[in-house]
């Protein structure tokens, strides 16, 4: 590397004047004080340029992120825009530390409009969100953030209702994505990847929000580390009761302490036709280790679970407090919800544990598949724990369940025959063998 330009001194923050002024990295290495210094390099590489010190574009001014440059930074600097943003990138742009003992860099927007953040990766460097706009990230890359801060990708302060959309997150020693507690961003998750984050083995899941309205993870993979015993899959938590509406869906969650995990009040969950396997890896089972685990003992929470496989967890689903929980429900009415969830090889130290219903409410897990060799009353009844086995606690009204008489049964949620449903909710119309049916809750026969 030829050094075209270079400082010898140590450089204070550079601010911008506001004044309208559009700057790029290039346009910025030009100005004295900026502290920026600029790599001539061989044809075939990025241009690359170092921080050396802090530099913040004001409000009023406006940053467009230069396309395909490799930008490094030193201990401690940070890029923050004030102003408008532009971090859209047709050639990868890179983020990183400009050595491996460096910490604590970043890129901070806090702009009050929309920034895009596209085709970025991310080394070390974390992206911080402060601003009242929006700030959509699409496919960009975030390996090993050195957990200066909460997560890779933080949400420090709620802005607008903001997308987190096709990146892959891998080995940050904190969360990959997080928000403060006291920032209840609405967000939007899809289709992102998530490897061995959480490394240092805190007790911080992969993704660690706070409920929003709306708040969606849509089609991700989590995939934990099971050395580390202490790092969830998917915590969302609402220690200040924010007004939530959270939906969790097509997510395939692995090889954590815990599949996904709802901590305070949230007047709507949905959780629906996700994968979780082998969320178990925690020392003590009294601590963690459910695929699914509701907690809100301020009895709030209502939530409505369908279509999930959950395996190979120490609790299958684990219910304490909350005011309204529903894995299946075959009546005809608001309530109605076919279940589906399979739950297969959920326990530990010999005893099965696929719904643990600790609360003093009624649960209602119809139109499921247990973890039993006959889906009987009485085996379903050894895989369930509510009042049956402590008077204290709320029923599970679990029967029928999904193959209760070895061919899965049809709800029919009409007084006429050709009013037909399956359990998944599609229509069949009239049943054309002989069999028993689900109406209303109750067999029908034909």
């Amino acid at each position: 590397m030829l050094l075209s330009l270079a400082w010898t001194a140590a450089f204070a923050q550079y601010k911008t004047a506001g004044d309208g002024t559009t700057y790029d990295i290039q346009k910025l290495a030009h100005i004295a004080g900026t502290g920026i210094i600029s790599y001539e390099l061989e044809e075939d590489q990025p241009a690359t340029y170092e921080l050396t010190s802090a530099i913040t574009i004001a409000q009023g001014d406006r940053f467009v992120m230069d396309d395909g440059i490799q930008l490094l930074f030193g201990a401690n600097v940070s890029l923050t825009v004030e102003g408008e943003a532009d971090f859209q990138s047709t050639h990868s742009n890179t983020f990183q530390y400009s050595s491996e003992s460096d910490t604590g860099a970043s890129v901070c927007i806090k702009s009050a409009t929309t920034t895009e953040v596209t085709n970025c990766t991310f080394v070390g460097v974390g992206l911080e969100l402060m601003g009242t706009g929006a700030t959509n990230v699409r496919q960009c890359r975030f390996y090993r953030h050195d957990g200066s801060t909460a997560a890779a990708l933080y949400f420090i302060s709620a802005g607008a209702a903001s997308t987190v959309e096709d990146c892959h997150f891998e080995a940050c020693r904190k969360a990959a994505i997080g928000s403060a507690a006291n920032a209840s961003q609405p967000l939007t998750i899809v289709d992102c990847t998530f490897v061995r984050n959480s490394a240092a083995n805190g007790n911080i899941p992969q993704i660690n929000i706070t409920a929003a309205k709306p708040l969606q993870v849509i089609g991700c993979t989590i995939t934990g580390n099971p050395d580390n015993t202490m790092v969830g899959g998917l915590g969302i938590s609402n220690f200040m009761s924010y007004d939530a509406d959270i939906s969790i869906s097509r997510c395939t969650i692995t090889d954590n302490r815990y599949g996904i995990g709802l901590v305070g009040p949230a007047a709507s969950i949905s959780i629906t036709d996700n994968r979780l396997v082998n969320n178990r890896h925690e020392v003590n089972p009294m601590n963690g280790g459910s695929g699914i685990s509701l907690y809100d003992p301020y009895q709030q929470t209502v939530a409505r679970l369908t279509g999930n496989h959950i395996e190979g967890s120490l609790w299958g689903v684990t219910v304490i407090g909350c005011r309204h929980v529903n894995l299946g429900n075959l009546e005809e009415g608001p309530d109605l919800n076919p279940g589906r969830n399979v739950f297969r090889n959920n326990g530990f130290d010999g005893q099965l544990y696929d719904l643990y219903n600790n609360s003093t409410q009624t649960v209602y897990a119809q139109g499921n598949t247990w973890n039993v060799s006959q889906q009987t009353q009485e085996l379903i009844e050894t895989v369930i724990y509510h009042r049956h086995d402590n008077p204290s606690l709320g029923e599970v009204i679990y029967w029928p369940a999904a193959t209760g008489t070895g061919v899965a049964p049809t709800v029919c949620n009409k007084a006429e025959d050709h009013d037909c449903y399956d359990l998944s909710g599609r229509r069949v119309g009239q049943p054309t063998r002989k069999g028993l049916y689900i109406r209303n809750g109750k067999k029908v026969a034909y």
